[in-house]
């Protein structure tokens, strides 16, 4: 693979240039090299990642902290970065491309990233979602074109085929869900037959009419390139069609039936001996006298210490004999 050449849909990895339009945010490279947030404690020096980068980690899962294979030196937007997980590998360059630096948008990102195609066109797909913009787009045509020796079109190609991908992906899973809902459907007669027990085919109707919702939401949010969402449907449309189908054997019913158990059979109460009982303690006489603090006082000031001890004394003095050891000596 030339250096420079730009690879969007490929078998083993794809190469692309991002223009970076912000520096933030400051992060600190440990004395292990790795990557750390700004507060780390012992950190050694700090650079600026970059929107595109900052965007990247973010999207790209669990992952171990990203290893700077060079580590920024006087320039701290000048670095380069490794970081992987169990699928993918992915290697950031950070550098000036016209301006000697002095600006944000003087840096590009050149992103080299190993691993299974699908995998690769749903970073990218979620990178372009996160940014909210083209990153492909340059900021100094000309200047670009000679950083990466790729003309506009061949990096906008790239990225789209690489997005394309993704989206056609996501929508054959989608379309999955449906062929799977209407499989469900037509069974609905097949189930009723069975008479399977805590299944009622009205509950199934209205989960599958669920299921249809969300698959609906799930393409919606496809539309809009919004992946998280996306997801979310999904997940909700395959819940409600496991409610549908008994043949999962995963239903409310069973849950319902737990909580029966433990309310009505574990706690067997007469609820009558109970109220009456509840009653008793909480009834109160119509008239109490209370005692305010100051009565209290009043009542109790001709009494000493002496007088709360005699009795005291005079019951032990009662309840324990005297018993003359002299006579039984002699």
């Amino acid at each position: 693979m030339e250096q420079d050449e730009v690879v969007g849909i490929d078998a083993t990895h794809s190469h692309l240039w991002c223009q970076v339009k912000h520096g933030k945010p400051e992060m600190k490279v440990d004395d292990e090299n790795r990557l750390r947030h700004l507060n780390w404690p012992d950190g050694k020096t700090s650079l600026y990642l970059g929107d595109i980068s900052d965007a990247l980690l973010r999207c790209f899962g669990a992952h171990e902290p990203p290893m700077l294979t060079s580590p920024p030196g006087f320039d701290q937007q000048t670095w380069k970065m490794t970081t992987n997980d169990s699928l993918l590998r992915i290697e950031i360059t950070s550098r000036s491309y016209w301006g000697f630096g002095l600006f944000n948008s003087c840096f590009l990102n050149e992103l080299i990233i190993e691993g299974p195609l699908e995998n690769r066109a749903r970073l990218i797909f979620d990178l372009v979602a996160i940014l909210g913009r083209n990153p492909w787009e340059p900021t100094f045509g000309l200047m670009w074109k000679r950083a990466t020796r790729t003309n506009s079109n061949g990096h906008r190609e790239a990225w789209e085929d690489l997005i394309q991908y993704a989206k056609e992906e996501m929508n054959e899973e989608a379309h999955k869900y449906k062929d799977r809902l209407t499989t469900l459907t037509k069974r609905l007669d097949e189930f009723e037959e069975m008479d399977y027990e805590n299944w009622q085919r009205s509950d199934a109707e209205s989960a599958i009419e669920e299921a249809s919702g969300h698959i609906e939401i799930a393409l919606a949010a496809l539309h809009d390139k919004n992946a998280a969402g996306f997801e979310r449907a999904l997940a909700r449309a395959e819940s409600s069609m496991i409610e549908a189908d008994p043949t999962t054997e995963v239903t409310r019913t069973v849950f319902q039936e737990a909580d029966d158990l433990l309310l009505d059979d574990s706690l067997d109460v007469d609820e009558e001996i109970l109220e009456e009982h509840v009653m008793v303690h909480e009834e109160l006489p119509d008239e109490v006298d209370r005692i305010t603090p100051a009565e209290v006082a009043t009542k109790t000031s001709d009494v000493s210490a002496d007088d709360l001890l005699s009795d005291i004394n005079d019951d032990s003095e009662s309840e324990i004999p005297f018993v003359d050891l002299t006579d039984s000596e002699e």
